[in-house]
């Protein structure tokens, strides 16, 4: 018996245990709902408000992504072009231009915040 007898127990096994903890957790959802006396839309209109998307944030994700594509970029260049064959430099360059992506966003959100105020 190498295992072969274990795999379907704990397949099935784990698979019905996310299902009763997710019905399970569904439940006492509910359960506490009507003891605060809450209706199903009154609790959606405050949950879903964490979820609104932030125009800000988007940039923030954006300029990191490109900001991090020009440092593997560089970090490329000085491996393959300049003969620089040290990995400090291509993880470097990575970070550096990762962290003027967010510095260059800071200034940003904060021109956005002053014109709303």
């Amino acid at each position: 018996m190498n295992g072969e007898f274990f795999v379907p127990i704990f397949l099935f096994g784990g698979a019905a245990l996310v299902l009763w903890k997710y019905y399970d957790g569904r439940h006492r959802e509910r359960m506490a709902m009507i003891e605060k006396g809450i209706t199903p839309t009154q609790a959606q209109s405050g949950w879903l408000k964490q979820f609104v998307a932030n125009p800000l944030s988007t940039l923030k994700w954006g300029l990191l992504a490109i900001f991090v594509g020009i440092g593997i970029f560089i970090g490329h260049w000085l491996h393959e072009v300049v003969g620089i064959n040290d990995e400090a430099a291509f993880f470097g360059s990575v970070l550096i231009s990762g962290g003027v992506a967010l510095v260059l966003y800071y200034f940003i959100a904060s021109r956005k915040a002053a014109k709303l105020e």
